[in-house]
């Protein structure tokens, strides 16, 4: 009375997909990352350059949410013929 149910829950799309959002997730974290100050005692402005700045992290932040987007839609994602 017990089947073995051998088919796995997630297709080579869902892991496509999965695969493309961390892909977003980690642009998205990198866009994060600020300035590099070559002395630490020494305050770097580009840090707070209003307008790479805000640009920066207006597109980071949309990556990062597209990604976890896709990532909840590759989770749920079923192939129509199963």
């Amino acid at each position: 009375m017990s089947e073995n149910n051998t088919q796995f829950a997630f297709t080579k799309i869902n892991y496509i997909l999965l695969s493309v959002g961390v892909v977003f997730i980690i642009g998205g974290l990198f866009l994060m990352s600020g300035g590099k100050s070559d002395n630490p005692n020494v305050f770097d402005y580009e840090i707070v350059d209003v307008s790479l700045t805000s640009v920066k992290l207006t597109y980071s932040v949309i990556l990062m949410v597209t990604g976890f987007i896709i990532n909840v839609f590759a989770i749920l994602y079923t192939p129509k013929g199963e």
